[in-house]
């Protein structure tokens, strides 16, 4: 056997020792044996080789021949490191030497080759059992080495081949468990080396992002805590230091894949990065599809982030309504600073948002977050068209009621008595259709006349003002109950811009009495706390939807179904308590309701046997509820909510 080490490297001295210093050296090298599990064979074997090496250095004669020797070798053949030949018996010695000097995977690539047919050892000989040990020493020692080097996917490859070499040889059991600790401990470490190489190495990116995704599945998912080596701080740190080598649609592909399997944080970043693409590379498409997911995060408060998306969909009265819902005292100080008109807060918070929390996370994204340009983009442009067209024909529902004129921008003189001369006149010559089909028609008048924004906006309002009027009527004449307005459940009632005649109001005896109905209050508060209870148990593992739908919105009863699904296919169950601390009515009519609620609100995340993986502290949540019911004799429901956190 070849080995390649010198004398001095050999027993660890310098060439510059003297003989008692060799002699000196011998000895403590043979009082220090290289640790326990090594047959006594090996260890008669390493100290026949140190003996050896330190019978010629302490030779004056025999040392200087071979010091001569090496240095001529060295002068002939640059680059070439001198070796010692070794016989084979003492090969283990040799090995186990060549790992005490630092050659740890040299040693391990000679223990592997000794353990392959044909020279294998015999099964459970003492040579097997050392040549094993070795492999597992100097793997661990040569992985460590090459991690601190920060040679990540090397340490990687080393420690695979050492237990793929352990499994095979059936030996080193332990030390094959220490082995595989040390590769799932090097996993983030391989993920940020991969990632952080160049575009152009798309396979070992690829592998990158494989690994990427085992380290999310270990987790539990981006929302889990089931890796206790990797806690949640670390783990977050390390994700956002990882999305910056990362492309934009890399982000894309992966959190779509996460989110469909029922992640929250996966959709929101869905979002953003489809965001920062359609932004980009000027394709609103995709901005809708990011504003489509960020909708079914209703609960997590993202109307801010939904008014910017709304605003490049160039649906800029969604945007403002949206802003405004979404906005506490600080941003609606901050936004007025910016501008006497709403819109242009909206146009700061976004511009701001794109930089800051969009555009700033993707590798191959250098863009600008310049509106203007983004809006003089024909590609925008066609799109936003296309979407005015598809809403005027009624291919696709009003992002936001029509008939909020306390967001409408004020006329000037001019087009107000233009619009009086002519327009209103050919409102009130509508036919007596229903009220679908006159809010439909006036849009189709809409579309016919290139008009400002203002005046689209004022036209609109006249003619369902004009329409409110013959609703009324048709109402009074049906015995079905009315179907409540959308508009009715976020926002409170909008100001009334034209008040009826005598004829047209209700008859004050066919009007319900409200004084024999119960409490309005006392009533929702009950439904509230009827829907938390059921909300509770739901997540916690139980089957009562049909309570549920009783008590809620078919939107609230799904969301917490979803949310219910997601856990069970992950095993999961949700203990939860809800207790209303006050309950404050902020409006209230017939068939609408609207309470600022204190909730005392605690969560633990439990696994299937019921212990729980994640506790949370009881926190005092501040929540609008909207409560309506068709009737006033109906009773309530509860139709959507909103938090004030």
């Amino acid at each position: 056997m070849e080995l390649l080490l010198d004398h001095f490297r050999l027993l660890g001295v310098s060439p510059v020792v003297a003989s008692d210093g060799v002699l000196r050296t011998l000895q403590q090298r043979l009082d220090r044996p290289p640790g326990p599990g090594f047959s006594q064979e090996g260890l008669n074997a390493r100290a026949e080789l140190l003996e050896l090496s330190a019978n010629l250095l302490a030779d004056e004669v025999r040392r200087q021949n071979y010091e001569r020797l090496v240095t001529e070798q060295t002068n002939e053949s640059a680059g070439i490191f001198p070796a010692l030949d070794i016989p084979s018996n003492l090969e283990v010695g040799g090995l186990i030497l060549l790992m005490e000097s630092g050659q740890a995977i040299e040693a391990f690539e000679g223990a592997r080759k000794a353990l392959q047919p044909p020279q294998a050892p015999a099964l459970g000989s003492s040579r097997e059992l050392d040549l094993s040990l070795i492999a597992a020493l100097a793997c661990q020692q040569g992985g460590s080495e090459r991690k601190h080097e920060r040679h990540y996917e090397t340490a990687a490859l080393l420690l695979q081949q050492g237990i793929q070499l352990l499994q095979r040889m059936g030996q080193q059991l332990e030390r094959r468990l220490a082995l595989e600790a040390d590769l799932q401990a090097l996993l983030p470490y391989r993920v940020l080396d991969l990632l952080s190489r160049p575009l152009t190495e798309s396979l070992q990116r690829e592998l990158g992002l494989e690994l990427l995704q085992e380290l999310i599945n270990r987790r539990g998912g981006l929302d889990g805590e089931l890796d206790p080596s990797f806690s949640e701080e670390a783990f977050q740190a390390f994700f956002q230091q990882i999305r910056n080598f990362l492309t934009v649609q890399e982000q894309i592909d992966l959190f779509l894949k996460m989110a469909e399997a029922g992640s929250v944080t996966a959709d929101f970043l869905s979002a953003y990065a489809l965001t920062a693409s359609g932004f980009a590379q000027r394709k609103p498409e995709r901005i809708e599809a990011a504003l489509e997911r960020l909708k079914t995060l209703h609960e997590v408060g993202v109307e801010p982030e939904i008014a910017c998306l709304q605003l490049l969909l160039g649906n800029t009265k969604a945007a403002e309504l949206h802003f405004q819902r979404g906005s506490d005292p600080e941003l609606e100080h901050w936004a007025k600073e910016q501008g006497d008109d709403p819109l242009a807060g909206v146009c700061a918070y976004c511009r701001d948002w794109l930089e800051r929390q969009v555009l700033a996370c993707y590798r191959d994204l250098e863009a600008d977050p310049d509106l203007e340009a983004y809006f003089a983009d024909r590609d925008v442009q066609a799109y936003v068209e296309r979407s005015d067209r598809r809403r005027l024909h009624g291919l696709e529902p009003q992002h936001e009621p029509i008939t909020n004129f306390e967001f409408m921008s004020t006329p000037s003189a001019d087009e107000l008595e233009e619009l009086l001369d002519n327009p209103a006149a050919e409102i009130q010559q509508l036919p007596q259709l229903n009220l679908q089909e006159r809010v439909q028609q006036a849009k189709t008048w809409w579309e016919t006349r290139r008009w400002s924004r203002n005046q689209r906006w004022l036209a609109i309002g006249l003619a369902m003002v004009a329409t409110s009027a013959i609703g009324l009527n048709l109402g009074r004449k049906q015995e079905q109950a009315p179907v409540i307005p959308q508009e009715a459940l976020l926002l409170p009632p909008p100001p009334v811009a034209v008040l009826p005649s005598a004829e047209q109001l209700p008859n004050p005896e066919k009007l319900p009495n409200t004084e024999e109905s119960p409490n309005p209050e006392q009533a929702t508060r009950e439904v509230l706390e009827q829907w938390l209870k059921a909300k509770a148990d739901l997540l916690a593992g139980g089957n009562d939807q049909a309570t549920l739908s009783k008590l809620a919105s078919a939107k609230l009863v799904n969301n917490v179904v979803d949310n219910r699904a997601a856990d069970a296919s992950q095993g999961l169950s949700q203990r939860v308590s809800a207790k209303i601390e006050k309950f404050n009515v902020v409006s209230n009519s017939p068939i609408r309701l609207e309470a600022q609620v204190e909730i005392l609100y605690s969560e633990d995340l439990l696994d299937a046997r019921g212990k729980a993986l994640k506790q949370d502290a009881a926190i005092s949540l501040n929540n609008t509820y909207v409560f309506v019911r068709p009737d006033p004799k109906q009773a309530w429901q509860l139709a959507d909510f909103r938090s004030s956190n």
